[in-house]
């Protein structure tokens, strides 16, 4: 039985175990501290396919298609597990507060028509028919219905719980330092507990991901960027929609849970592995959604956090083979890890399985780094 070892048990390195385990392959997934507590752990869970973008680019397609994978994707992982992964495809507003938010949605909205996605520019008065807590001061806005979220650390426990339950090994606590490579060929990993041996590895450690044999790919670099993480808890139900509320890079997000508490984010910043909240950040994420849903500000606040997200050079995800025998890349997928799993995972499966490249993964490659630099 062919032997694969997943290097990260993030919300990419389980979706590919999961079905590479279906393939009857041996599967390990090594993880350096404890299974889905990392960035999958610190997202929101929005899928943001539509509402994350500010002009079209192919990448949005590829973030579409892995979207539209999301219902399958939860209906087989709670299946297996038997664990409520709340995906809702509860629609995602976009709220303009001023003019020059205005301005900027109407050309979004007529890119997004043009390229034949679903989308609707809506008035004030009609997306607070859509959420009566949205504030007065909003002018107007878009509407992506086919948009939504999921419960990411719902999502983590049932991938968690669907691998043991399928074979899946999964090793916490081991930090992997380095490839064993011979003749340019993977045979496995070398970590602070000895050496495990594998026909072919896999990368997905996020942040982590070009601390391992560091330089032996050229110009593979991950970075960490900070985003720091706010939860509120409601005694009933204040809003359905996911809020997105970011315009050119300024503003942030409010996402409902089924339990009623309300995640609010988020900060962005390049502080390297500083794994703490700070209060300037925690004030800008709570006065951009008190702006949007006054409400809230009666809320109590339970829980602050930050996760790492892991961004490549251009901020393209890295997923394909590389210049190693057998060592493959699924990294580097910076906002967007819960939103491409499906895809992710879909890939990866497909070039261990039937060592095919699937064409939407073509420009992710870790040689295309090179030829930017």
């Amino acid at each position: 039985m062919k032997k694969i070892i997943i290097i990260g048990a993030g919300i990419i390195g389980l979706s590919i175990s999961y079905y590479l385990k279906k393939s009857n392959f041996d599967v390990i997934v090594i993880e350096k501290d404890k299974a889905g507590m990392e960035a999958s752990y610190a997202s929101a869970g929005m899928l943001a396919a539509q509402s994350e973008f500010e002009f079209y680019e192919k990448f949005m397609d590829f973030c579409i298609k892995s979207r539209n994978m999301y219902p399958d994707f939860c209906k087989d992982i709670e299946n297996n597990s038997g664990i409520s992964v709340e995906y809702q495809k509860s629609g995602m507003i976009r709220p303009a507060l001023n003019e020059e938010h205005e301005a900027h949605f109407k050309q979004n909205y007529e890119w997004q028509k043009n390229h034949g996605f679903e989308i609707e520019f809506l008035s004030g008065d009609e997306l607070r028919k859509i959420e009566p807590k949205l504030s007065k001061k909003i002018i107007s806005g878009l509407y992506t219905k086919n948009d939504g979220y999921v419960n990411n650390r719902k999502l983590m426990q049932a991938l968690i719980a669907a691998n043991k339950k399928n074979g899946v090994k999964i090793v916490e606590n081991i930090q992997v330092t380095d490839y064993l490579i011979k003749n340019d060929t993977i045979n496995g990993v070398k970590t602070n507990n000895g050496n495990f041996n594998a026909d072919t590895v896999v990368n997905a450690a996020g942040a982590w991901s070009s601390l391992i044999s560091p330089k032996l790919i050229p110009n593979f670099e991950v970075k960490p960027i900070r985003g720091q993480i706010v939860s509120l808890q409601a005694n009933r139900k204040i809003l359905d929609k996911v809020i997105f509320s970011s315009v050119l890079g300024k503003g942030g997000y409010i996402v409902p849970r089924k339990d009623n508490t309300i995640i609010l984010g988020s900060t962005v910043e390049d502080v390297g592995f500083e794994k703490n909240t700070t209060k300037e950040g925690i004030n800008s994420i709570l006065k951009n959604c008190f702006d949007i849903i006054p409400e809230l500000k009666n809320l109590k606040i339970i829980d602050k956090y930050c996760g790492f997200r892991p961004i490549a050079s251009d901020s393209l995800p890295i997923i394909g083979k590389t210049s190693i025998e057998n060592l493959i890349m699924a990294t580097a997928h910076y906002r967007n890890g819960v939103l491409l799993a499906p895809i992710t995972a879909k890939a990866v499966t497909e070039i261990i399985v039937n060592d095919k490249i699937i064409p939407e993964i073509k420009d992710f490659s870790v040689e295309r780094l090179s030829k930017v630099n």
